[in-house]
């Protein structure tokens, strides 16, 4: 009986682990320039926004990314508590990452959330699930001013290790 209790909370501590990692791997890339590594490996343009300016533009790179409600921790808290392994993915023994792009407007509502690169299984359309519900965020500022702001989100999803007993 505590063999299942301790198994279960150790694959829960695995999967806030993975989490949390992908989170600072996500903080990292927004705050690098526009020739990151992340850009390169996935294959998006992050080049220098355009120079007009409208309420409407999106920026790919701003001075203060925005910020989850009590930061990278309580992201890592709403995703564990929130984002549910499916069935399907977890029968066919799919693991991996999916990246997410979305907007963080002005409000600090998410909006036009995309999947960039998925895992199929159902991995994908859960990551935009949980990314969708999430409560608004803390906007973006470029040159001292509040705006729209485009993420890139790594969600990944691992299965615990089997006992060979």
């Amino acid at each position: 009986m505590n063999t299942s209790a301790s198994r279960s909370k150790s694959t829960n501590n695995f999967l806030l682990a993975i989490i949390l990692l992908s989170m600072m791997v996500f903080v990292i890339s927004c705050k690098s320039s526009k020739d990151s590594a992340f850009s390169k490996t996935m294959d998006i343009p992050m080049g220098e926004n355009s120079p007009q300016s409208s309420s409407d533009e999106v920026f790919d790179v701003v001075d203060e990314v925005p910020e989850f409600p009590g930061g990278i921790e309580a992201w890592g808290n709403f995703m564990k508590d929130n984002l549910k392994y499916p069935t399907l993915a977890k029968d066919k023994g799919i693991e991996g990452t999916v990246y997410i792009t979305f907007i963080i407007n002005k409000d600090g509502s998410v909006s036009n959330a995309e999947i960039l690169r998925g895992i199929g299984g159902g991995c994908d359309e859960e990551a935009l699930r949980v990314v969708k519900a999430s409560p608004n965020w803390t906007p973006g500022k470029k040159d001292g001013k509040i705006v729209r702001s485009r993420m890139r989100l790594p969600v990944q999803y691992a299965l615990g290790k089997k006992d060979k007993s």
